[in-house]
């Protein structure tokens, strides 16, 4: 495992700890900010295929882990989205600011939607939309995306830098 695949881990850790937090410390019952879905919407605008859909996969399985949902949603959900947004990816260039802030935006919309969907038919609960939370979550999402794709954009230049030129051959 490389060190920029453990550090992006670790990231989705964190942001995986503070989702789970700031909605108690702020009394947020329904709406809250979704970090880790800012990081798959980076994952899937800026990494490799395999690898993206691999840590997207993660990122998806720390959200299932913080919340009370049926198992793989979340990680499934992570990984359409980070297909989704691969897809349409060559339209949606960003490098955070504004722009991460409309996608990510637009994606918690739909992402809202459909786990809304999905947790309704594998729960049985069927299916019971708000309206006020989605917006605020979708919201919150977009305030917070430009924070973390400052972080990722941040780990990323890192390893670019230490990488450096290819080295040259001897001929």
């Amino acid at each position: 495992m490389s060190l920029r695949i453990a550090l992006v881990v670790l990231v989705c850790l964190a942001l995986a700890v503070l989702e789970s937090v700031v909605p108690f410390i702020f009394h947020l019952r329904a709406a809250r900010p979704d970090l880790l879905l800012s990081a798959v919407l980076y994952l899937a605008l800026h990494d490799d295929v395999v690898e993206g859909a691999a840590l997207s996969a993660v990122a998806g399985y720390l959200s299932d882990l913080t919340s009370a949902t049926p198992a793989f949603l979340y990680t499934f959900l992570a990984v359409l989205t980070f297909v989704v947004i691969r897809t349409a990816g060559s339209a949606l260039r960003t490098e955070g600011g504004v722009q991460s802030a409309a996608v990510a935006f637009g994606a918690s919309l739909v992402h809202s939607l459909v786990a809304t969907l999905l947790f309704g038919f594998f729960a049985g609960a069927g299916f019971h939309l708000e309206f006020a939370p989605l917006l605020w979550s979708a919201f919150g999402t977009a305030l917070a995306a430009p924070l973390v794709f400052a972080v990722l954009r941040r780990l990323d230049a890192g390893f670019v830098h230490a990488e450096g030129p290819a080295p040259r051959r001897l001929r």
